[in-house]
Formats: structure tokens, C-alpha cells, sequence
């Protein structure tokens, strides 16, 4: 197991937080670990992978920053699901 993907299984695992319901975003950061792995081992730079994995991380409440929102309750990391639909319709809501 290289690197990134390595650090990124030891994260999964001590993340307590993680529900099924967070099933497809792991499997995502799975993905894009794997893309950073080879993106290092190939010696080919590429701006998206990174980027992509860290706000994979952030979502999940892997890093420093997404580990605050959790402990704050932000909205769509708090454990509790918003979907786009949800959230246009609370806006609306509020609006009228």
C-alpha cells in the first residue's frame, strides 16, 4: 500500500464519526488517495487530484479544518444529511 492510501486507511479507521451513510464519500477518498499514490510515483504533477482528495478529507472531518465543522455542527457535516434539494428548500423558506 503506498503512501497516501496508507495514511488514508489509518484516518478511516480511527474516524468514529464515519456512518454508513458516509459509505460512497470513502469510497471516493479511496479513489482519490490512489490518484495522489500514483500521481507521486509516476513524477507527473496534476492540479486536480490533490485539491480533490483534500476536500475529500475536509468533508469526511479528516483534517484539521473539517474537524472543527464537525465540532461546531456546520451544516452537512454535523452527521445529519443535507441534500441539495433540503437546502434550496430551506433557503426559499427563510426567504418568504
Amino acid at each position: 500500500m503506498a503512501g497516501v492510501v496508507a495514511a488514508t486507511e489509518r484516518s478511516i479507521e480511527a474516524a468514529s464519526h464515519l456512518t454508513k451513510l458516509d459509505e460512497g464519500a470513502v469510497a471516493a477518498l479511496r479513489t482519490a488517495a490512489r490518484k495522489v499514490d500514483e500521481m507521486d510515483s509516476s513524477a507527473k504533477f496534476d492540479n486536480v487530484s490533490l485539491p480533490t482528495y483534500l476536500k475529500f478529507c475536509a468533508e469526511l472531518g479528516l483534517t484539521p479544518a473539517g474537524r472543527k465543522l464537525l465540532e461546531k455542527g456546520a451544516p452537512g457535516v454535523s452527521g445529519k444529511p443535507v441534500s441539495g434539494v433540503s437546502a434550496r428548500r430551506a433557503a426559499r423558506l427563510s426567504a418568504a
